[in-house]
Order: structure tokens, then C-alpha cells, then sequence
């Protein structure tokens, strides 16, 4: 194994070959890198599994041992020792072609990536042959671009921005334009969120509206490199929700999520075949109560990611919560007696609070409501339960109103802390109306919803709710492209 410092001259071998020696050796160094990610990429996936990765590394998941690819190897080891024997054999293998100093900025280059293969054993190195590279030709785009995301990998996100743009500078690349349309989302995030990249976290503030805007505008960049490119179509996707969430929820912004995604899919086969793909189209499907779509996204994932235990959990998480809804609401909220009395009837109209008196919205029953919004009407109801799914999206409340017809009130950007209790008489301003009926593995879903986007433009017992009760909705999109340690954009955390 070469010391820190050797890779220059590990590089450099015995001598020059001249520029068409250089060719003929660095074509052998590329055929041993191609062979060590091969080796990689047959091993057994250690951990949840997301399938193969489109970054120039391929899969971002460290693989176990496989003793058939290495006969050598103990069985009974750690898992990750296969890996890295295999990449320390390549690279005596690499040490032994020679190459001139007017190639060995690119051999370096090479031998980062063979690092790259198990980052903790040779991150370190890989970042310094690169310094080292990029010393000898600050031209190598390619360079600056790994150098991006060795960076990214051990947690320094301005010097990786840094290195995509000083990638850019050298020529138009849509590998580093997606790279840095990523790290700008991940730009003022807290150690909390998940985002483009394999691994799990939970959910914390978003980046800021100009570094939003700015990976937009880098992920539009990216496509308009190459249009058939469905990994840029990805990232677009990706840009377009987080700007949904963190721009006040336009559709617009959903819409163009979708056809993004769509577009990925149409232009590229891996692209159909990517399950981080199908639980981020999820992730937005769900919070646009679309939950055919979300729960066909999630299954799909799930197949394409046996290994992979988010899309199975949030698979069973979304068919409980639709099955406990249904039953609530055909229930009644399982009240009985006295309890149940006691929400039957019309509520009193001084309950309507600053929505009653004239002027104000005209009172309505739930029949009497249309699909989609309805200006200038209010429900008044009773609570006959309150339900959360797993990760609280969204607060539910099932609405009986004083004809006794009954609706789920889903409630989004409302604060953990702030609920309703059995019984309170609620007032839905000017309510958007959804007739759900899902089909999915055998279960049917039927239910009316009435959709909510702020907990402040309710009233309860009269009052509207505190200030404190609305917090805006944190996420995180899952994408294999990008180095692991960093987190970005999930499922929204905000209640």
C-alpha cells in the first residue's frame, strides 16, 4: 500500500511511455478500476440496499464479503474487509504501469477513484491524490468534480460547492451541475435532515430561497446539457419538491416535480428502475393526498430495493393509516352513550367565532359541498377523533356535522404540540373537498376529505388557534448520486 505522498510517483511508475504510451497505460489503469467496482458491485450489500447509484462510483452502500469472488477471504470476517483487500490488491496493480509526467495528473485521478471504492479506508488518500492531480493540471474537471465529493463525503459542503464550481469553470459538466445542484439543497441544513444521498436520518430545516433557487437553476442547467439524461430529469424533480415545500406549496411547483420525474423515466430505462426515484415522487404524491399514486410509488420501490426497508415501512405505515381512517369514520370514532350523544346534533353557530355574524362564510353542510374549494363556506362539526400517521403528515380529524355526515379533516403545518380533542366543535373555512376511493393489494379506500393547509384558518370552540400551532413542513429526498454523509431535502416532518 503506497504512504501518503506516493501517489505521485505510484503514478508515475518506472518512467514515460510518451503521450501514446500514456494512452495504452492509462486505458489499463481504467480497465482496473472498472474491474474493482465491478468486484464491489457483485458483492452482497451490506445494509439496506437502494440499488445501483448513477454517480461515477456506482452504488453508494458499502458491500459484505462474497468468499466465491474471494477465495482468500475469511467467511466469518467483517464484511467490508473483502472490499478492501481487493482495492489495495489493484492498487500495487496500478503502481506497477508506468506512466509519464505529462499523464499523471489524469493516473491520479484514476487512483482517487479506486480509493473511492470504501471511502473509510481510502477517503483520505483519494482526497490527497487529487490535491496532488489538480496541482499538476488545474484543467481536470474530473478532478475538481471527485474532489467535490470527497469532500462532501467527510462533511466540508462549502468546499465541495467549491470544487463543483471550480469543475465548471473548467468546461460544461452535467455530472458536477447535478452534484451542486444537490449540495446547494443540503446548503444550511442541520445535522437532522436526510437528503439526496443513501443514507437515513429525520427532518430539519430547509436551505435557505436563494440557494433553492440557485440549485434550480443549476439542475435546469444540467438537463439543458443533455435532455436524454433522465439522472439530471431526477435531480430537476428533486429541486422543483424542495422548492414546494420551501415556497409556500405552489402546485406549480408539484407540478413540475411530476413532469420531471416523468420525464426521467420516459428518457431513461434506470431512471424507471431507480426506487429512490419512486419514494420521492411517493413522498410528494402522499402529501398531495394522492394516495393511489403514493402507495403504488412505495410498492414499486420496494420491489426494486429488496434489501431496503424504508419503502416496505412506509408502505405498511400509509395502508394503516387509510385503514384506520376508514374504520374511524364509518365508526363514528368508536364513541358510544353518553359520548356519542354529545356530538350528535347542529352546533351552535356563536362557535363559528370570527367566521360567523355577517359578512362572513355561509354555514354548510358536508353535502352540500363540491369537489375542490369552496369560497366563501364553512363546516361546523363536531371532533369525533384525531389520527396521525407515522411521522405525523397530516394531522387527521374526523368531522361530524350536524346533519351527522362525516368527513376527514387532514391538516398540514401544524406544530406536534397543537391537536384537537373528541368533542370540540371545529370550523373548516372555505373547504376543499376530495372524494377519495383508492384501490390497492385487495383494500379499497372510501372517504370524503376536506384538506386543510394551515391549523390557523380553523376554529376551535370559537377561537382561532395560536400562532404557535403552525410550524412549515421539513424534508428530505433520498438520491444514491450523491456522496452518503451529506442530507438534504423526507416525508414532511412538520404536523
Amino acid at each position: 500500500m503506497a504512504a501518503p505522498g506516493e501517489e505521485e510517483a505510484a503514478a508515475e511508475g518506472g518512467g514515460g511511455g510518451g503521450e501514446g504510451g500514456d494512452e495504452e497505460a492509462l486505458r489499463r489503469l481504467e480497465a482496473l478500476v472498472t474491474q474493482l467496482y465491478r468486484f464491489r458491485d457483485a458483492l452482497p450489500a451490506r445494509g439496506p440496499a437502494h440499488g445501483p447509484a448513477h454517480g461515477p462510483d456506482g452504488p453508494a452502500h458499502d458491500p459484505a464479503r462474497d468468499p466465491a469472488r474471494d477465495p482468500a477471504g475469511d467467511p466469518a470476517g467483517d464484511p467490508g474487509d473483502a472490499l478492501v483487500a481487493e482495492m489495495e490488491r489493484t492498487l500495487r496493480l496500478m503502481e506497477q504501469i508506468q506512466v509519464s509526467p505529462e499523464g499523471r495528473g489524469r493516473a491520479l485521478v484514476l487512483r482517487a477513484r479506486a480509493l473511492g471504492v470504501a471511502p473509510e479506508a481510502g477517503g483520505a488518500r483519494a482526497e490527497q491524490a487529487l490535491g496532488h492531480a489538480l496541482k499538476l493540471d488545474p484543467a481536470l474537471g474530473v478532478a475538481w468534480r471527485q474532489l467535490g465529493e470527497q469532500r462532501w463525503r467527510r462533511g466540508d459542503l462549502r468546499g465541495a460547492r467549491e470544487a463543483f464550481g471550480g469543475a465548471l469553470q473548467q468546461g460544461e459538466d452535467p455530472e458536477a451541475r447535478r452534484l451542486l445542484s444537490m449540495a446547494l439543497r443540503a446548503q444550511g441544513a442541520g445535522p437532522g435532515p436526510r437528503g439526496e444521498g443513501p443514507g437515513a436520518g429525520g427532518a430539519g430545516p430547509g436551505p435557505g430561497g436563494g440557494a433553492l433557487r440557485e440549485s434550480l437553476a443549476q439542475a435546469e442547467a444540467a438537463v439543458r446539457c443533455d435532455p436524454r439524461d433522465g439522472r439530471s430529469w431526477y435531480v430537476l424533480g428533486n429541486a422543483h419538491v424542495s422548492l414546494f415545500f420551501a415556497g409556500g406549496q405552489s402546485p406549480g411547483s408539484a407540478r413540475r416535480a411530476l413532469a420531471a420525474y416523468a420525464q426521467a423515466e420516459r428518457v431513461d430505462p434506470a431512471a424507471a428502475a431507480d426506487p429512490d426515484l419512486h419514494l420521492n415522487r411517493a413522498t410528494l404524491l402522499q402529501f398531495l393526498e394522492r394516495f393511489q399514486g403514493a402507495l403504488e410509488g412505495l410498492s414499486r420501490a420496494a420491489e426494486l430495493a429488496p434489501g431496503w426497508d424504508e419503502p416496505r415501512r412506509r408502505h405498511r405505515g400509509l395502508l394503516d393509516f387509510l385503514s384506520r381512517l376508514c374504520a374511524l369514520l364509518e365508526s363514528r370514532g368508536k364513541l358510544r352513550g353518553k359520548r356519542r350523544r354529545g356530538v350528535a346534533g347542529p352546533v351552535p353557530l356563536p362557535l363559528l367565532g370570527p367566521l360567523g355574524g355577517a359578512g362572513g362564510p355561509r354555514p354548510s353542510p358536508i353535502a352540500a359541498l363540491r369537489p375542490g374549494p369552496n369560497p366563501q363556506r364553512v363546516v361546523l362539526g363536531r371532533v369525533l377523533f384525531s389520527l396521525a400517521p407515522p411521522g405525523g403528515v397530516p394531522y387527521t380529524v374526523g368531522l361530524q356535522d350536524g346533519g351527522g355526515a362525516v368527513a376527514a379533516v387532514t391538516v398540514y403545518n401544524a406544530t406536534p404540540t397543537w391537536g384537537v380533542t373528541v368533542g370540540d366543535a371545529l370550523g373548516v373555512a372555505e373547504p376543499e373537498l376530495s372524494q377519495h376511493l383508492h384501490q390497492h393489494q385487495g383494500q379499497t379506500f372510501s372517504f370524503l376529505g376536506l384538506r386543510v393547509s394551515s391549523p390557523l384558518s380553523l376554529v376551535v370552540n370559537g377561537r382561532r388557534p395560536p400562532g404557535s400551532a403552525l410550524a412549515p413542513p421539513r424534508l428530505a429526498l433520498s438520491n444514491p448520486s450523491a456522496p452518503p454523509p451529506p442530507q438534504e431535502a423526507t416525508p414532511p416532518a412538520a404536523r
